[in-house]
């Protein structure tokens, strides 16, 4: 039987003798180890270096066949030798099977002799060392609970409901065993008191498979924990973070402890522990403790860090290795200050990396720190890279999770929460930290119709908010999100509260294009001006643009010298080729026809024109104001103006208003769809759905399809007036965009001052963020690929 624990206390040696340095912990530590080794050798291994010899060996005495060729240096191959040739009798298919057998056998036995350490005899018996992740255990709880008395005290109470978070994923399991063996073998509980029913958190409440539908709190509860509250027994729920609580398990207000995070007395303990044969004990030796990491970096390390490092045969290269697990990478390069972001993101970004430093600190509380950032954009816009930059600049831990990753621990909802809730409590561990969820969309939306695999979607997206509502007292993480498309994310997730803002971050715009060249072309490059390279670059994205410097440095390095801006013309020139001349006179009278009418109804206020390799791209800041059915008029003109352009000076579209779903046609015709069956400013009121929902029945509601289509041709009539109006002056623009490829800023500004205005239909507003009334969509501003946060329009014409 095991023996009870007592805590006498041993003095420890150190070089001065002085055991005053010992922690009040060390007497608990150490009695649950000898414990945990006389119990079981599972929870112990050897100490030392094993080395393990062959299970069977060949008699030296074997005989070798008479003229077998001998080996003098490995008589054992020669006795092999002679086993083989010693029946020289024909095989048979019984001597193959037996064969066979022992070779099995002789494996076996080779492969248990490297797994389980030799039975001790008494004699020379081996010293025992506990396995990392059970020494990380001992060391966390006793430094919790530093007596039995202490573990009676915050366990014992009758009918109560302890939570024991540990903020390590790896390491609840082992806490979990650890207590129960504490409970129930250790003899360290009174006979007279109700042990207490020790359960790892996660398997406290029923899977969603084997409950009913519709139960109540407590029919969630796996029966031994019902019977528990019903015998007023104590639950001692072991969870990998407070934070990933079931949801019925939280409803029970439980008794919240957090397991003391490892620090360098605690790792100066373990290690001692781990080589024993070395003499030295780290926890008395002042030096020694001064190589550790420091408490904040020792709260990060895990099981696997400990087994990693352990595996050093010297105390000197764990201790190198433990340094390095918690040294963070020194990259060099521009770090986030470099980054090109627009300021409707940096500022925002900025103060939430503020705010956490300043908790940090200690001169702001947890509620007053800003969290729960979603940054949303087009691919290749960057928005994976901004959380990168956070951790390499301002020194925040940033932990990485997706659905991808999550499933890939398993397809069943169940596993994807578990894979869920370890990477909530890996941020736990680290905090302070960002949790970076990447691909939000791929969550899925709960509302989206013709979901075949609604239930799972519903089981995840549920998991994601009840985790997420778990962190969001949590101090020390905040939440960041990335989403190529909001509009796909389950409205629960994306509300207020769980991601108070939600940031657009678009492709660079024409200011931010040299910023974001010379990001990717450090460190060559920093000091040149590359305005007039950037204006040829317009529309690319990030991606595109870290692909574009590549290949000037492949170039650079033929010929071979530094990286120039030669090097970048050259390569720019392969990616963008000009245009024909009469397609870029086309596309030149198709883009001023977009600033023309857009001056000129005041719906929108163009920034900037621009050609491409394959069509044009024109800027526009919208200015709609109060979604009435003249504005929305004006916009479908906007939308359809180059076009029309088209049509007046070359006397014939062509299709480069039409193609993809972000061009012209397409975003004129969502908007049409919106103002007849969604917003009530068509000819009939009643709510159909969402803009894009109705539009995938468009090409079977001829009736619908009828309207959508007079609200298109009228919209292109508005825009040919108003062109025809302002013939002179479009092609004056036209030419100066073919001649220079760029048009904006004081020059742009001067010759749309000439278009003669529509009657006004308000007054623009200085912050078009908050043009749109809250709990209305406008479909065509959330169409457009937007610059900077501002509702700007990006209108490419594909030639």
């Amino acid at each position: 039987m095991t023996q009870p624990i007592t805590t006498t206390r041993t003095p420890t040696d150190s070089s001065n003798g002085d055991t005053a340095a010992v922690p009040k912990w060390h007497d608990f530590a150490s009695a649950i180890r000898q414990s945990l080794i006389n119990a079981h050798p599972g929870w112990a291994t050897i100490s030392g270096v094993i080395t393990t010899h062959p299970p069977y060996a060949v008699p030296a005495d074997a005989p070798v066949s008479e003229g077998a060729p001998q080996d003098q240096a490995n008589p054992a191959s020669n006795t092999a030798r002679a086993v083989e040739s010693a029946n020289d009798a024909p095989r048979t298919d019984l001597d193959d099977i037996l064969d066979f057998v022992e070779a099995e056998a002789a494996e076996a036995a080779a492969l248990f002799s490297d797994a389980l350490p030799p039975v001790p005899d008494g004699k020379d018996a081996p010293a025992y060392t506990l396995r990392p992740a059970t020494a990380l255990a001992v060391a966390r709880l006793a430094a919790t609970f530093p007596s039995p008395a202490a573990l009676y005290a915050a366990l014992s109470a009758a009918g109560s409901m302890t939570v024991l978070a540990v903020n390590s994923p790896e390491l609840d399991e082992t806490v979990c065993k650890l207590l129960d063996h504490l409970l129930s073998r250790a003899r360290i509980w009174p006979n007279n008191a109700p042990l207490p029913h020790v359960v790892r958190a996660e398997e406290a409440v029923l899977s969603k498979d084997s409950r009913k539908k519709d139960t109540g709190l407590i029919d969630q509860l796996v029966p031994t924990i019902r019977t528990a509250l019903e015998t007023r027994r104590p639950v001692v729920a072991v969870a990998a973070a407070a934070g990933t609580l079931p949801s019925a398990l939280r409803a029970l207000e439980p008794s919240i402890i957090t397991l003391a995070p490892l620090d360098r007395a605690m790792l100066a303990e373990i290690l001692t522990d781990a080589y024993p044969d070395t003499g030295d004990r780290i926890d008395g030796d002042t030096a020694a403790l001064a190589r550790l990491p420091d408490d904040d970096q020792c709260k990060r390390l895990g099981p696997d860090d400990l087994v990693l490092a352990l595996r050093s045969p010297t105390l000197v290269g764990a201790i190198s290795a433990l340094v390095a697990a918690t040294t963070p990478a020194t990259t060099e390069g521009p770090g986030l200050a470099d980054f090109p972001l627009p300021r409707e993101v940096r500022e925002p970004v900025e103060q939430m990396i503020a705010d956490l430093r300043a908790w940090q600190a200690g001169e702001i509380p947890w509620q007053d720190v800003t969290r729960g950032i979603l940054l949303s954009g087009p691919p290749g816009s960057g928005k994976t890279e901004v959380p990168r930059l956070i951790a390499k600049s301002a020194g925040i831990n940033v932990i990485a999770g997706s659905i991808a990753d999550w499933s890939a621990e398993g397809s069943r909802g169940s596993e994807v929460i578990k894979a869920m809730r370890a990477c909530f409590a890996k941020a736990a561990a680290a905090a302070p930290a960002i949790l970076f969820i990447d691909e939000l969309d791929a969550v899925g939306d709960r509302d989206r119709v013709g979901d075949t695999n609604r239930s799972w979607t519903e089981y995840v997206v549920s998991g994601l908010l009840a985790a997420m509502d778990g962190y969001e007292g949590h101090e020390g993480v905040a939440i960041m999100g990335a989403t190529n498309h909001v509009d796909r994310i389950d409205r629960a997730i994306r509300r207020p509260g769980r991601f108070d803002k939600v940031l657009r971050l678009g492709y660079p715009t024409h200011d931010l294009l040299p910023a974001a060249i010379r990001w990717q072309a450090w460190p060559n490059l920093t000091e040149v001006d590359l305005t007039g390279l950037a204006a040829r670059a317009v529309g690319m994205s990030g991606a595109q643009i870290a692909a574009w410097v590549r290949s000037a440095r492949g170039l650079a390095r033929r010929e071979p010298r530094p990286l120039s801006v030669e090097h970048l013309e050259t390569t720019l020139r392969d990616l963008r080729p000009q245009m024909p001349d009469a397609l870029r006179w086309q596309v030149a009278i198709h883009e001023a026809g977009h600033a023309v009418v857009g001056a000129a109804t005041g719906v929108a206020r163009p920034k900037l024109l621009a050609l491409q390799a394959d069509g044009g791209v024109t800027h526009s800041k919208r200015l709609m104001i109060s979604q009435r059915r003249s504005e929305m008029e004006a916009a479908l003109a906007l939308d359809l103006a180059g076009r029309a352009a088209e049509v007046a000076v070359l006397g014939a579209p062509s299709g480069g208003a039409g193609g993809t779903e972000d061009s012209d046609l397409a975003n004129a015709t969502l908007l049409a769809v919106a103002m007849e069956a969604s917003l009530g400013l068509g000819n009939h009121l009643v709510w159909q759905g969402s803009p894009q929902i109705v539009l995938d029945r468009l090409p079977l509601d001829g009736d619908l399809r009828d309207r959508v289509e007079g609200h298109l041709r009228r919209a292109e009539a508005r825009a040919l007036r108003i062109v025809e109006a302002h013939l002179p002056l479009l092609e004056e623009i036209a030419s100066a965009l073919y001649r220079s490829a760029l048009l904006t800023g004081p020059e742009l500004d001067a010759l749309l001052a000439r278009v003669s205005p529509e009657p006004a239909i308000g007054t623009p507003l200085t912050d078009a963020r908050i043009s749109t009334p809250q709990g209305t969509a406008d479909p065509a501003r959330d169409r457009a690929d937007n610059i900077n946060g501002d509702p700007d329009l990006r209108r490419p014409f594909a030639a």
